[in-house]
């Protein structure tokens, strides 16, 4: 593979990640839509990334909707992804930068931090605190948190193995 998800790690993670939710077929169109939003800097349709991965338009539509059922993926009323995780196609306070420049919205701060392992790069993550709004830098670096500012900042973070949903839909 190619492109900005060359050094994907398959399952570097300690649960499923959501990338192994997806069938063969639907792994890479899963990898075209996240690159689609970030290109974008917003939701995608399935079709519009069809050919990127030589697959058919209305095959395409299909592979997405069985995504969206297995939750790796939430559609809007028109069957574009609005959701990829873990990328946003809305404005959130989690905002994520590639090592190529390329800047989005991740869904959460664990998600943003999460990146380093999707994009199989470095990462740097602007955040908010939640409680008092005070902004939260993270840097990733070869897959390690290098740096958080303030030094004090907490994560929380739920053993999310059990869910089968990990948020909620659009």
């Amino acid at each position: 593979m190619s492109g900005p998800f060359a050094n994907y790690p398959e399952e570097r993670l300690r649960i499923a990640s959501v990338h192994s939710r997806c069938t063969a077929e639907q792994k890479p169109l899963r990898l075209a839509i996240l690159d689609a939003m970030v290109e974008r800097g917003g939701p995608v349709r399935p079709e519009e990334v069809a050919a990127s991965v030589a697959m058919e338009p209305d095959r395409a539509a299909r592979l997405t909707a069985q995504m969206a059922a297995a939750h790796v993926v939430v559609l809007g009323p028109e069957g574009e992804v609005r959701f990829a995780y873990p990328v946003s196609g809305a404005e959130t306070v989690h905002r994520v930068t590639l090592a190529d420049g390329r800047t989005f919205s991740a869904m959460c701060v664990i998600d943003a931090m999460g990146c380093a392992y999707t994009f199989g790069c470095d990462v740097d993550v602007v955040s908010r605190c939640h409680h008092c709004g005070a902004e939260v830098r993270i840097a990733v670096r070869s897959g390690e948190v290098a740096e958080v500012v303030p030094e004090d900042a907490r994560v929380v973070h739920v053993d999310l193995s059990q869910a089968d949903n990990w948020a909620a839909s659009c």
